[in-house]
């Protein structure tokens, strides 16, 4: 009896240290540094990984970082070069706080994310700037969104989670992107009780056409000026330079996928 007692004691203990530290290992805040060693690590593996390219990385109060992607294949990978301070040549540069570049890190919200915006104007917790005598073509500033998601997010095949607590907030409800690149861009919206979506004039006609496919609820709108209900297992298409808003009157969260293509997407 008194063997089984002190096993238990050992087991209640071990299981004691354990909780502390798991819990200690998921609340420690690591340095900008050692966050993007990671993310250069990760990215080594990558197959986007054998096309060239320069940028930066800025962590207010924390310093810049560059990052050259040589495009050479190596025996251990892909040659990704990473080098303390700003670049020398002009190139673009993310710009992120800290507390974002933790979130990134843990998982808790993706960079696309953290950039999208609603208006020019707006403030993100991530942008993307351009340094003095760096003028991308077309070509190159759409090949940005694309790079983004892959540099900033780890592993293959490449996940992106999405929920609740993975959003932020623009044309009025909470969002989470899942992909851009030149013609094509798709998010996830969740709509709360009372809240209005594009109610804004200005954000209410796209120059391209989108996809709506709603996955829980219903959700009110307005389509060219016709009233619309569009329940869950329904998509609904919105042509391009059509205005277009919505609203939830309901008790409960709607929520929908939206899918942005065509030229100018």
């Amino acid at each position: 009896m008194k063997t089984s007692k002190n096993l238990l004691r050992v087991l209640i203990c071990s299981l004691s240290i354990y909780a502390t530290n798991a819990q200690t290992e998921s609340t420690t805040v690591m340095n900008a540094d050692e966050i993007i060693q990671t993310y250069v690590a990760d990215y080594r593996n990558d197959r986007h990984a054998k096309k060239a390219i320069i940028f930066g990385i800025e962590v207010p109060e924390q310093g810049y970082w560059t990052i050259n992607v040589t495009g050479k294949k190596l025996e251990t990978g892909w040659e990704v070069l990473l080098n303390n301070g700003k670049p020398e040549s002009p190139t673009f540069i993310y710009s992120i706080q800290t507390e974002t570049l933790n979130a990134i890190h843990q998982g808790k919200i993706n960079a696309l994310t953290a950039q999208g915006k609603a208006f020019a104007g707006d403030y993100t917790p991530m942008s993307i700037t351009m340094m003095e005598g760096y003028k991308p073509s077309i070509e190159e500033y759409g090949e940005i969104n694309p790079f983004s998601f892959h540099f900033w997010t780890r592993g293959f095949p490449e996940i992106i989670p999405f929920g609740q607590g993975t959003t932020r907030r623009a044309h009025g409800s909470n969002f989470t992107v899942f992909y851009y690149q030149t013609g094509l861009r798709t998010a996830w919206y969740r709509v709360l009780p009372e809240e209005r979506v594009r109610d804004d004039a200005r954000e209410q006609a796209a120059p391209f056409p989108m996809l709506i496919v709603a996955i829980k609820g219903t959700t009110k709108g307005e389509v060219d000026g016709q009233n619309v209900e569009l329940s869950e297992g329904n998509t609904i298409y919105i042509p391009a330079n059509v205005m277009h808003k919505w609203w939830n009157e309901t008790e409960e969260a709607t929520e929908a996928i939206l899918i942005m293509f065509g030229e100018g997407a």
